[in-house]
């Protein structure tokens, strides 16, 4: 790898990243419906979990504290069921408390 390209280590199947101005990465993990923060160390921590979190994705770390993330119910697609689409309305919008805030680029 290139001098500007850091391995971060395995973190597990996901649609979706984000990082916080403490340092923090945060990955959907759409195979355990959760979500997954990136310790300083380098260490991957749940920070969520919940049957509810379908294949989460486009996180977003808001300047009140919270981890936005969408479900966008991909394995319920008819291309996944034999033409059957088992998604259901309505699609949601979750946040988590995160106490952190967005990256500021100048």
């Amino acid at each position: 790898m290139g001098q500007a390209v850091n391995d971060l280590g395995e973190k597990g199947a996901s649609d979706g990243l984000e990082s916080d101005d403490k340092g923090h990465v945060y990955a959907g993990d759409y195979e355990h419906d959760s979500i997954r923060q990136r310790q300083t160390d380098g260490e991957w921590k749940t920070i969520a979990h919940d049957p509810q979190i379908l294949w989460p994705d486009t996180l977003s770390v808001a300047a009140n504290g919270y981890l936005y993330f969408t479900v966008n119910q991909v394995e319920r697609q008819p291309l996944f069921h034999e033409g059957i689409d088992l998604r259901e309305k309505p699609y949601s919008l979750f946040r988590v408390k995160i106490d952190a805030g967005p990256v500021l680029l100048k």
